[in-house]
């Protein structure tokens, strides 16, 4: 999508984007070098939209904007829009410093505490299943197992949750935004709307220049997480052309309806090729990274691109297109129907 023309805040700076809504951003130590956070002011005091990343980078950041812009502004709330560290890092800081509730939905604090409340022998066992499965070779597996204690190192010990469901709102100065709920990129991913103002703070779902990544549930195997963003891709449509989208990475843009389309027909291809490959041989996961990805995976992007081929694998399976099989190694193997 196309760059408006809204200048794009230095780390740690703050930019207007409405009389009532601010954005900065914060560097990410990853290819996606950088994650957006929102802010509203409301009657009772500053909103704040996803935290950053627990890391060095991220405190100076905050202590950037509480001695800047931020100075002696009472804040009065923090929304997680889902678990991934980029977003939910420094949530438990927030609340500590500043005494205010913090808000996620349900399976989104589930999976965030989860994964900070597994011991390492538990950990383990799980990633070690993951790539098992997948049937990645026995050396990039043990690689691989060496760099997933990644979450617990990059997010704080989490606050305390107040749960929100679809439909919840929040008002600021100027405008009320409802809350949309969605599985896909995550398990219940917040996003906020403002239609009268047709503003829509789109978390991780809807992005102008990459494809979210769409992960297979580590805790539920036949969680159709495609299938659920595809639901939210078709119903997302309804906003239009014109509604101004904020999205989490890159930058505000205009057309989401088209965005979403595009989003659409990028899956559907995806699950095309798959189709095909297995009208004539069975394939696993490893197989399918190979197949829906135009480009060589290094193990550092690894993690995302057999979550996203076991995502679409899933998907043929609960369409009824495919069916799964164990082998005696514990490889899932998919074919047609």
């Amino acid at each position: 999508m196309e760059k408006l023309n809204i200048e794009i805040p230095n780390f740690g700076e703050l930019n207007k984007l409405d009389e009532d809504l601010y954005w900065t951003q914060f560097q990410l130590p990853f290819k996606l070098n950088h994650v957006n956070l929102f802010f509203l002011d409301t009657n009772d005091g500053w909103l704040i939209i996803d935290s950053g990343l627990r890391s060095d980078h991220s405190h100076e950041m905050w202590e950037k904007l509480l001695n800047g812009p931020l100075y002696q502004k009472k804040i009065c709330g923090l929304i997680i829009t889902h678990y991934h560290p980029d977003h939910m890092g420094m949530a438990g800081w927030i609340q500590k410093q500043f005494n205010v509730p913090a808000y996620t939905t349900e399976k989104e604090f589930f999976t965030a505490n989860k994964l900070l409340s597994m011991g390492e022998e538990e950990y383990a066992k799980l990633f070690n299943h993951v790539f098992q499965r997948a049937g990645m070779p026995l050396d990039q597996k043990n690689e691989m197992l060496k760099a997933t204690r990644l979450y617990k190192n990059r997010v704080h010990e989490l606050p305390k949750f107040e749960i929100i469901k679809k439909g919840h709102f929040f008002n600021s100065k100027n405008g009320t935004w409802v809350v949309r709920t969605d599985a896909g990129h995550s398990p219940e991913h917040i996003s906020l709307l403002d239609e009268k103002r047709r503003l829509y703070l789109a978390g991780d779902f809807l992005l102008p220049r990459i494809s979210p990544n769409i992960s297979d549930n580590f805790f539920d195997p036949k969680d159709d997480r495609l299938g659920g963003y595809l639901t939210y891709l078709n119903d997302i449509k309804s906003i239009g052309s014109e509604t101004l989208v904020f999205p989490c990475h890159d930058w505000p843009f205009k057309k989401g309806k088209e965005r979403a389309e595009d989003l659409i027909k990028h899956h559907e291809n995806r699950l095309n090729i798959l189709k095909k490959e297995m009208e004539t041989k069975k394939i696993n996961i490893m197989n399918s990274v190979d197949l829906i990805f135009d480009r060589k995976i290094g193990n550092e992007q690894m993690h995302f691109a057999i979550g996203e081929a076991r995502a679409h694998l899933i998907h043929l399976e609960t369409i009824g297109f495919a069916k799964s099989q164990k082998d005696n190694n514990e490889v899932i193997w998919y074919s047609k129907n």
